[in-house]
C-alpha cells in the first residue's frame, strides 16, 4: 500500500490552525474547537490502545505514514487524522444550533459537560464491543480472510479483528451521540425561550 501523501498530513494541521484563528474572533467557531478537543482527545487515547494491541491495523489496513512506526506516535497521528474533521463538524453543527435564530443563545462552556458525556458513552460502547469481539472470536472460531491473514502475524489476528470492530463502533456511536447532542442543544434553547411560570397573586384580606 502506498504511503499517505504529504498533503493529507499537512492540510489537516493547517485547517486546525485556521480554525483556531477564526475562533479567537468569531465565538461560534469556539464550539468547533470544543468538538475538536473532545473527539481528537478521545481518539488519541483510544488509538494508543489500538496501536499496542495491533499496530498492523494502522500500518497494513491504512496507508502508512512515512517514518512512523512507534506505537505512541501511531496513536497520536491516527487519532488526530481520524478524529479532527469529525470533531470540528460536530462542534460547528452544535454551535450553529446554539447560536442561530432569535432564541436565547448558549455559551460554548455549556457544551463541556454534554461533550464529556458523549465521549464517555463512546468509550463505553467501544469497550463493550472490544471485550465482546475478543471473547467471541475465539469461541466461534472466527478467522481473517487469507489475503489479510498473510499481512498480519498470526499471533495478532484476534487483536486485529477486535480493533477493527471497536473502531467501527466508535465512529458509529460518535455519530449517534452527535445527533443526540444537537437535539439537546435545540431543546435547551427552546426551554429558555418559554417565560417562567409565576404563582397567581391572591388578594389580601378585606379590612
Amino acid at each position: 500500500m502506498q504511503p499517505l501523501p504529504t498533503h493529507q498530513l499537512v492540510l489537516p494541521g493547517v485547517a486546525c490552525l485556521v480554525l483556531a484563528v477564526l475562533a479567537a474572533r468569531v465565538p461560534r467557531y469556539r464550539f468547533a474547537i470544543l468538538g475538536f478537543i473532545a473527539i481528537v482527545g478521545y481518539a488519541i487515547l483510544q488509538d494508543q490502545v489500538s496501536a499496542r494491541l495491533c499496530p498492523e491495523y494502522f500500518t497494513v489496513l491504512h496507508r502508512p505514514i512515512p517514518g512512523v512506526t512507534d506505537p505512541t506516535l501511531l496513536g497520536v497521528c491516527w487519532g488526530f487524522l481520524g478524529g479532527w474533521w469529525g470533531g470540528v463538524l460536530l462542534g460547528y453543527a452544535a454551535g450553529l444550533l446554539a447560536t442561530v435564530g432569535p432564541r436565547p443563545k448558549l455559551e460554548p462552556r455549556e457544551l463541556v459537560v454534554p461533550l464529556g458525556l458523549l465521549v464517555a458513552a463512546v468509550a463505553a460502547a467501544t469497550a463493550i464491543t472490544g471485550y465482546s469481539v475478543w471473547r467471541h472470536t475465539e469461541m466461534f472460531g472466527v478467522y481473517l480472510d487469507p489475503g489479510t491473514a498473510e499481512l498480519v502475524p498470526a499471533k495478532r489476528h484476534r487483536e486485529l479483528l477486535t480493533v477493527a470492530c471497536y473502531h467501527f463502533v466508535a465512529y458509529a456511536s460518535a455519530v449517534i451521540g452527535g445527533v443526540v447532542l444537537c437535539a439537546w442543544v435545540w431543546v435547551k434553547r427552546r426551554k429558555r425561550e418559554q417565560p417562567p411560570t409565576t404563582e397567581p397573586v391572591l388578594p389580601g384580606p378585606l379590612l
